[in-house]
C-alpha cells in the first residue's frame, strides 16, 4: 500500500461514523446536468467572456494613448486569468475541441516556448499576427493569456509609446486580447441553441455521436472535477514540492510573471469545490459513509487556505523548515478529495468515470 493511501485511510478512520440510513436513491441525471450547466458552467464562461471583453477594450485604449489605461489593463488581465482558472479543467462540451484550452493558456511550458515565439514576432514585426483572424492560425503559444502576460509584464519594454517596437507590441497585445475574447464568445455561443451543447447534454439522443444517455454528461462533470484536482496537484503543488531540493531556483508556476499564481490556484480550488457542491455528490452516500462529505468539506477549506499561502511563501521558503511538511499536507488533501470522489462518491451516484482519471498517487 502506498504511503499516501495509508495516510488517507488513517484520516478516514479518524472521522468515520457508524452505519445509519440505507443508501439513497440515485439522482436524476437529466436534472443534475441542467443544474450543473445552468448554475455552474455557463456563469463561469460568461464571466470569462465579460472579463476578456473588458481586457480587449482597455488594451485598445492603451494603444490609443489613454494615460489611465495601463493600470486598468493589469486589473482586466488579472480578472481574465482568474476567470480562466475557474474553467480551464472543464474539458467537455465546446472545450473538448482539441487545442482550445492551449489557445487560452499555453502551459506547462518548461522550455519557454511562449517567450521565444512572442519575441520572434516582435523582432520580425509580423504584420499577420496583428489580425486576430490570422493570429489563430499561428502557434497556440502566441495566442492567449500566456503570451499576453509576456508582453504586459516586461518592465524594460512597456506597451505603447511612439517608437516602432512599442507600437507593434501594443498592437500585438491587442490582437491577443481580441483573440481570447472571440474564443470566449465562441464557446458561449456553442452552448446555446437547438444544436448547442447544453441541449445535447440535458436531452441526449441515441443518435448523438457524443452523448447517448444522461449519465454520460454527468460522468464528464465528475471527470472534470477529478481532472481539476489533478491539474492543481501536477501544475502547482508538485512543482513547489520539487523546488524544495533547489531553494535558490523558484518553481515555475502559472502566471508567476504577473504575480497571480496564488490567486490562480485559489480560483481553481474554489471552482472545483463549487462543481463538487453543484453536482450534489454528497447526497448519494449511505449512512456508514456520511463522514466522507464532511472530510471533503474540511479538506477543501484547508486547501483554500494553505495552497495559496504556500505560493505566497515561496520568497521565504529557504527559511521555513516546515515547508516540506506543509506542502505534503496540501498534496494529501488534493489527493484525498480526488480519490474519495472518484472511488466512492461518484460510483455511489451511479457514475463510472474510468480508471485513467484515478491513476496516480
Amino acid at each position: 500500500m502506498r504511503r499516501g493511501t495509508a495516510l488517507l485511510l488513517v484520516a478516514m478512520m479518524a472521522v468515520a461514523a457508524p452505519a445509519g440510513r440505507a443508501a439513497p436513491a440515485k439522482p436524476s441525471f437529466a436534472q443534475l446536468n441542467a443544474r450543473v450547466i445552468d448554475k455552474y458552467v455557463l456563469p463561469r464562461f460568461e464571466r470569462l467572456a465579460k472579463a476578456s471583453g473588458k481586457l480587449a477594450e482597455d488594451v485598445t485604449r492603451l494603444c490609443d494613448g489613454a494615460k489611465d489605461a495601463a493600470s486598468s489593463v493589469k486589473t482586466d488581465f488579472a480578472d481574465t486569468v482568474l476567470a480562466w482558472g475557474a474553467v480551464e479543467f472543464l474539458r467537455f462540451g465546446p472545450m473538448s475541441q482539441i487545442g482550445r484550452p492551449e489557445r487560452f493558456e499555453f502551459w506547462p511550458d518548461p522550455r519557454g516556448v511562449t517567450q521565444r515565439q512572442v519575441n520572434a514576432l516582435v523582432v520580425k514585426r509580423d504584420v499577420m499576427a496583428l489580425d486576430p483572424a490570422q493570429l489563430i492560425k499561428k502557434s497556440a503559444a502566441v495566442q492567449g493569456l500566456s503570451a499576453l502576460e509576456v508582453l504586459l509584464y516586461d518592465d524594460k519594454r512597456p506597451l505603447g509609446g511612439d517608437d516602432e517596437e512599442g507600437s507593434y507590441r501594443c498592437k500585438l497585445a491587442l490582437s491577443m486580447a481580441q483573440s481570447t475574447h472571440a474564443l470566449s464568445e465562441e464557446i458561449l455561443t456553442e452552448w446555446q441553441g437547438d444544436t448547442g451543447w447544453r441541449l445535447r447534454m440535458v436531452e441526449p439522443k441515441a443518435g448523438d455521436p457524443r452523448y447517448k444517455s444522461a449519465e454520460e454528461p454527468a460522468g464528464d462533470f465528475a471527470r472534470a472535477l477529478i481532472t481539476g484536482l489533478q491539474m492543481i496537484q501536477d501544475r502547482e503543488v508538485v512543482p513547489m514540492i520539487n523546488a524544495i531540493a533547489t531553494p535558490d531556483k523558484p518553481p515555475r508556476l502559472p502566471f508567476s510573471r504577473a504575480g497571480l499564481s496564488a490567486r490562480y490556484i485559489a480560483s481553481g480550488i474554489a471552482s472545483t469545490q463549487a462543481l463538487y457542491e453543484t453536482m450534489g455528490l454528497a447526497r448519494n452516500v449511505s449512512g456508514d459513509k456520511a463522514w466522507m462529505p464532511r472530510w471533503i468539506g474540511e479538506a477543501f477549506h484547508r486547501l483554500a487556505r494553505d495552497a495559496p499561502a504556500a505560493v505566497e511563501e515561496i520568497p521565504r521558503a529557504k527559511d521555513n523548515p516546515e515547508r516540506a511538511r506543509d506542502l505534503r499536507m496540501v498534496r494529501f488533501h488534493v489527493e484525498g478529495i480526488r480519490k474519495l470522489v472518484g472511488r466512492e462518491l461518484a460510483p455511489a451516484a451511479g457514475l463510472q468515470i474510468g480508471f485513467n482519471e484515478l491513476d496516480g498517487d
